[in-house]
C-alpha cells in the first residue's frame, strides 16, 4: 500500500460500495452489508467520557451487538477505552464485571491520578526533542489504558498486527486534528486525522501507510495514536516557513505528504492535536467510509441546566457537525430539540437521502437510573455530600473533563450508567443494528 491522495472522492455518499475503497475492504466484506455498513461513535470527554463509553461497550456487548459493528471511530477520552477493547485478547476478559471492586479497566482509571513520582519517572525516560511533553502524556497514557499487554505496549508500532485486532470486532479509527497552512496562506487549517492500523492521513493531505508516519524519528506507535487524539490542552499558531506551531500536548509528524503534488503543505512537520479540536463526536470518519447507519455515543462536557422538560444542554459536538455540513442544519435542529427532553437518552434519527440513520446516546441525567443506583452498597455518604447536605445519593453524571479525583463510585456509577441505558433501550438498539442490514 502505499502513498494515495484520497480513498474516497464522494465524501457524503453512502452505502457499503464506499468502504470497498478502502484498505479494510476485505475486513469489512467478511461483515456481509450488502447495503449498507454500521458505525459506531464514541466522543471525547476526557475521563468522563472514557468511563462511560465503556459502559456503552459493556452493554452492546451483552446484547451481542459487537460483531454487527462494520466501524469504530474513537476521540480523545473515547479513544482511551477503543483502543484497549480493541486490542483485547477476549471481550469476556475486557468486560469482566467484578461486584465487590473495580475490574482492571476501572484500576486503569484510578491509576491515572496525578502522581508526582510517576510524572518524574516518565519526564527521565521520555526523550528530549519537540515530542517531549507529548511522549511523557503518551506514556502514561499506555500505562493506564494499555495495561492488558504489558509495558510492551508502550513500545509497539500502530500497524503491529498482535496489537489492534478487528476479526471479531469493528475496524479501529483513532481521529485527531492536523493543523497546517498552505504554502501561499497564513491561516491555519484544520482537519480530522484518521489513525488506523493499515493506514494514517486526512482528506486534503492524503493517506499513507501507518509503517511509514513518523512522530519525530519514530514510527507511529499505539501509545503515540491516543496521546494525539486526546491531546486536549493543546493550542497551534501561524509560525515561520509555513510551520505551524503546537504548543502543549499536541504532536508533531513527518509531512509524509510533502513530496507529493500539488504540496498543500510545504513544511518538513504537521502540528497534530486532539480530535475535538476539529469534532469530539467522530462522526466525520464514518460518513467517510460511506456508513448508513450510525450510533453517536455522545459524553461530552455538557452540563445540565434543566428547566421544566428540558435539559438545557448545548450539544457542541452536534453544532459542529452543523458547521462542517455532514449533518445539514435543518435536521441537526430537529435533532436537538427532540435530544433536549430530560431522561430520554436515547434517539433514532431516519435520515433523508445522502444524510445517515443515526441512534444517538446521550450522557445526561436518568431518573431510572438514579433508582437504581442508590440502593447500591457502595454509594454512600461522603465526606463533601454530607457537608453540602446532597443526601445518601448524589449522582451528577456532567462531571468535568479534567477531573483528577475519580473514586471508585463515580467509575462504578458512570459505567454502568452507559450500560444501564444500552439495556432499557435494548429493543430500540437492536432494531437499528438489524437495520443496518
Amino acid at each position: 500500500m502505499a502513498y494515495t491522495a484520497q480513498y474516497n472522492s464522494e465524501f457524503g455518499k453512502l452505502g457499503s460500495a464506499v468502504a470497498q475503497r478502502w484498505p479494510e475492504k476485505d475486513i469489512i466484506k467478511k461483515k456481509g452489508k450488502l447495503k449498507n455498513t454500521l458505525g459506531l461513535a464514541l466522543s471525547g470527554g476526557g475521563y468522563r467520557s472514557a468511563i462511560f463509553n465503556y459502559g456503552v461497550l459493556k452493554g452492546l456487548y451483552k446484547l451481542k451487538l459487537i460483531n454487527k459493528i462494520d466501524y469504530l471511530s474513537a476521540v480523545s477520552g473515547g479513544s482511551w477505552i477503543a483502543t484497549p477493547f480493541s486490542m483485547s485478547k477476549a471481550h469476556k476478559w475486557f468486560f469482566d464485571d467484578i461486584a465487590t471492586h473495580a475490574n482492571l479497566i476501572e484500576e486503569g482509571f484510578e491509576s491515572f491520578l496525578a502522581n508526582p513520582l510517576r510524572l518524574a519517572q516518565e519526564a527521565a525516560l521520555s526523550r528530549k526533542n519537540a515530542n517531549f511533553v507529548s511522549n511523557m502524556y503518551g506514556r502514561l497514557l499506555a500505562k493506564t489504558f494499555l495495561r492488558e499487554h504489558g509495558q510492551l505496549s508502550r513500545y509497539k508500532q500502530l500497524s503491529d498486527s498482535a496489537m489492534i485486532k478487528d476479526h471479531n470486532r469493528p475496524f479501529l479509527i483513532i481521529n485527531g486534528t492536523v493543523n497546517f497552512r498552505s504554502p501561499n496562506g497564513f491561516s491555519v487549517t484544520q482537519e480530522c486525522f484518521e489513525m488506523t492500523r493499515l493506514y494514517c492521513g486526512c482528506k486534503s493531505l492524503g493517506y499513507i501507510p501507518s509503517t511509514e508516519l513518523k512522530a519525530s524519528k519514530k514510527v507511529i506507535r499505539v501509545r503515540d495514536a491516543i496521546a494525539i487524539s486526546g491531546a486536549a490542552v493543546a493550542y497551534h499558531l501561524p509560525a515561520l516557513g509555513g510551520e505551524v506551531a503546537g504548543f502543549g500536548l499536541s504532536r508533531e509528524i513527518v509531512n509524509y505528504a510533502k513530496s507529493h503534488k500539488p504540496a498543500l503543505a510545504d513544511t518538513d512537520n504537521l502540528d497534530i492535536s486532539d480530535g475535538g479540536h476539529y469534532n469530539n463526536l467522530g462522526v466525520e470518519s464514518l460518513i467517510n467510509r460511506g456508513c448508513g447507519y450510525i450510533i453517536v455515543v455522545d459524553a461530552e462536557y455538557d452540563k445540565q441546566k434543566r428547566e421544566q422538560d428540558r435539559s438545557g444542554q448545548s450539544y457542541h459536538g452536534l453544532k459542529t457537525l452543523i458547521k462542517r455540513q455532514n449533518i445539514p442544519n435543518p435536521i441537526a435542529e430537529d435533532m436537538i430539540e427532540e435530544l433536549d427532553a430530560i431522561n430520554t437518552p436515547v434517539h433514532v434519527f431516519d435520515g433523508l437521502d445522502g444524510i445517515p440513520n443515526i441512534l444517538y446516546i446521550k450522557l445526561k441525567s436518568f431518573a431510572q437510573f438514579d433508582d437504581y443506583a442508590k440502593k447500591k452498597d457502595y454509594n454512600q455518604p461522603g465526606f463533601l455530600k454530607n457537608i453540602f447536605g446532597r443526601g445518601e445519593f448524589a449522582f451528577d453524571p456532567q462531571y468535568s473533563t479534567a477531573k483528577l479525583d475519580y473514586d471508585f463510585m463515580e467509575h462504578r456509577n458512570l459505567s454502568e450508567l452507559g450500560s444501564f441505558i444500552v439495556d432499557a433501550y435494548k429493543d430500540k438498539i437492536k432494531g437499528f443494528v438489524a437495520r443496518s442490514d
